[in-house]
Parts: structure tokens; sequence; C-alpha cells
């Protein structure tokens, strides 16, 4: 099933992209730049979580679970992958947070939120490429 694969590692990659730049866009938009002049400018921070982060990572997990079912694989370096894909899930779960606290308190302090998540996100997301391409055949 190699478009199942392809789909899987397109979906992949956007949650991946959308997990890096988010940090930024929070820490950005925390910073005071809620002018009302430039919330129209680009695309709204819920919205991008919204329509294109979750559905990304819901696609990716689904996709994932099928090539799992289809292929057959098992083994500890999958239990390792599931697991660096739920510290992903749990980062952007608290990106989530974050633009929720942001949208109730503009001011919020995010820098040190951001910084953390932005680490654990792109540990996890090195861990699973990593774990997939050492992977034993």
């Amino acid at each position: 099933m190699p478009w199942l694969l392809s789909v899987h590692i397109a979906f992949l990659l956007i949650w991946c992209a959308a997990l890096f730049y988010l940090p930024g866009l929070i820490a950005g938009r925390a910073g005071g730049d809620c002018d009302p002049s430039s919330r129209g400018h680009g695309l709204p921070l819920r919205q991008l979580f919204n329509l294109l982060a979750t559905p990304a990572a819901l696609f990716t997990i689904a996709s994932g679970t099928l090539l799992f079912l289809v292929q057959g694989t098992h083994g500890a370096w999958l239990v390792l992958k599931l697991t660096a894909v739920a510290v992903m899930v749990l980062c952007h779960v608290l990106y989530g947070a974050l633009i929720l606290r942001l949208e109730h308190a503009p001011q919020s302090a995010v820098t040190v939120p951001c910084i953390a998540l932005a680490t654990a996100s792109a540990l996890a997301a090195l861990c699973v490429v990593w774990l997939v391409l050492a992977r034993p055949l």
C-alpha cells in the first residue's frame, strides 16, 4: 500500500510543520502585537490550529493506524515510536491550551512554554523519523 504510506508521510509533514510554526506564532501574538489592524493579515492562529494542524494530526494518526493494521508491524521500536507520537500529541494539545490562554489574556507570558513545547515537539518528531529509518526489517 504505497499510496497509504504516501498519505501518512504527507500528513505527518504538515503536522510537524505546524508544530514547528505554532510556537513562533503564539509567542509573536503574546508579544503585544494584537492591534486590530494586524489581525486581518494572514491566517488567524486559532484557525491555523483548528483547520490545518488538528486535521493533519488526526489524518496522520489514522493513516498510521491503518498502516500498522495492514502491514502487521510490531516490535519494541513500534512502542518507542508510538511513545514519541504521544509526546507530539501532548505538545499539540498544550499548543491549543496556550492559544486559548492568549485569547483570554493576550498579555500572558508564553515564551518559556513555547520554547519548551518547540523543543519537545522537535525532539519527538526527530525520534519518530529516526525510529522509522532505523527500524529492523
